[in-house]
């Protein structure tokens, strides 16, 4: 998928459907890789997907993050190419989940990035 094209916004229990796909995915920072070379993110539908980075975290992130990249063979690996630390705030993670839900039931209606391969 070309930079600066829209990516799909997925839940975990999408992610099988998107493998070596580029997607979109918000959730909340569980635990940081001493290394900070990853992160675990824990998506709105309760699933951890470990977000591997192209380079170090140069600053601590915590609270809600969207990660940009590519949905690795393993599912719950996702190979990071931007992401965008929110920090911590009060977001309705179930209601933004029957958002994504809804955005993939209805694709004629909500328009986003590139379908499942």
């Amino acid at each position: 998928m070309e930079e600066g094209q829209p990516k799909p916004r997925i839940n975990g229990s999408m992610l099988p459907k998107f493998q070596g796909s580029e997607v979109c995915l918000l959730g909340r920072v569980k635990e940081i890789d001493p290394n900070g070379t990853s992160f675990v993110l824990g998506l709105s539908d309760g699933v951890d997907v470990q977000v591997q980075l192209q380079d170090p975290l140069q600053d601590m992130i915590e609270g809600m993050t969207e990660v940009i990249g590519h949905v690795s063979q393993n599912p719950r690996v996702i190979n990071s190419s931007q992401f965008v630390n929110l920090g911590e705030m009060d977001f309705d993670m179930t209601l933004y989940d029957e958002a994504v839900k809804i955005t993939h039931e209805f694709p004629n209606y909500y328009l986003q990035g590139s379908t499942a391969q």
